[in-house]
């Protein structure tokens, strides 16, 4: 009989991670090779990157090329850097398989639910999307690779808050030095391509307030993920439900989220669709009831499904 994943001996859980990795970066690769063209989360910063490395404004070559402003703060740009010597459609299957492979490996180390998370319509959408969301889930189990909160503080301070870690505070504030060293006026020019932003935090739309009812078991990790998770601005994409994994305590309350998933990846598609005409900021205020109802609902109620603790008595795995 084979062993528990958490058993699994060293070499074959980085085997497995790879293999995931792997995995991922072809999913990637195909989706964008098949009509009709589209972009990438990853795009902003990747021409961010380039510019930055040529000598030129990030934000303004950004603000140039793409739909919408950089919206990431100059520690992305940095973090990117070494894929913007590739080609784009190889950058953006080496990104996404690099997330799939440490979040396999946090997966394994964390357990739980966490696992079932890659067979989950969010992280199909994150893997193809190209988003931070796997990393940042992982950022939770692994403290230094906490330090990427930095480059997206909406949903990595909900995770930070969440899980904190001195090597993830000290990580996150070297990159933040490093970056203002290189470029020392990038958080004006942020705040400005903020302004433009149509992310809102969940706990604005409708019944979103109800998942503050998470504090009452504050202690727990879980619930600060949360409810940290609800109060900061985001897109309130499929991609960013990945950490809500982080919760479930067992496979068989995973496998429920990630049932759920799909059941809302469809439901909006068919039930909300973006008609002609329509915003984006429109089209996602039509597709939250469905994402309340199917993803952060249930993980509130699978949250109050564990045990109270009489203290804080879970404590998340740590790096050897």
């Amino acid at each position: 009989m084979s062993p528990p994943s958490g058993d699994l001996s060293r070499p074959r859980r980085f085997t497995l991670a790879l293999a995931a990795g792997c995995a991922a970066a072809a999913i990637c690769w195909i989706a964008y090779r098949l009509p009709p063209p589209s972009t990438s989360d990853l795009d902003p910063p990747l021409t961010a990157a380039r510019a930055f490395l040529a000598g030129r404004d990030p934000y303004a070559a950004v603000a140039q090329s793409q739909v919408y402003p950089l919206y990431y703060p100059l520690p992305a740009v940095i973090l990117v850097a070494p894929l913007a010597v590739l080609p784009t459609e190889w950058a953006r299957a080496v990104w996404s398989g690099i997330g799939a492979f440490v979040l396999a490996l946090a997966a394994m180390r964390y357990r739980r639910g966490l696992p079932v998370a890659m067979l989950s319509a969010g992280f199909l959408n994150a893997i193809v999307g190209n988003q931070w969301s796997p990393l940042l889930t992982a950022g939770a189990v692994f403290p230094l690779v906490g330090a990427v909160a930095i480059a997206k503080p909406s949903i990595g301070a909900a995770v930070m808050a969440a899980y904190p870690s001195r090597r993830g505070v000290l990580g996150a504030t070297l990159l933040l030095l490093v970056s203002l060293i290189l470029m020392p006026h990038w958080p004006a020019e942020w705040l400005g391509a903020l302004r433009r932003s149509i992310h809102v935090a969940p706990v604005m739309r409708p019944g979103g307030v109800v998942l503050l009812l998470a504090l009452i078991r504050w202690r727990q990790p879980e619930a600060r993920l949360l409810a940290g998770l609800a109060c900061v601005p985001q897109i309130i994409g499929l991609y960013e439900t990945v950490p809500l994994f982080l919760i479930p305590r067992t496979r068989r309350q995973g496998y429920v989220l990630a049932v759920l998933s799909y059941v809302a990846a469809f439901g909006q598609a068919i039930l909300f669709p973006r008609l002609p005409g329509m915003s984006l900021e429109q089209n996602l205020a039509n597709r939250w009831p469905v994402m309340f109802a199917l993803l952060y609902l249930p993980a509130l109620v699978l949250l109050f499904l564990q045990p109270a603790p009489v203290s804080e008595l879970v404590d998340r795995p740590r790096d050897p």
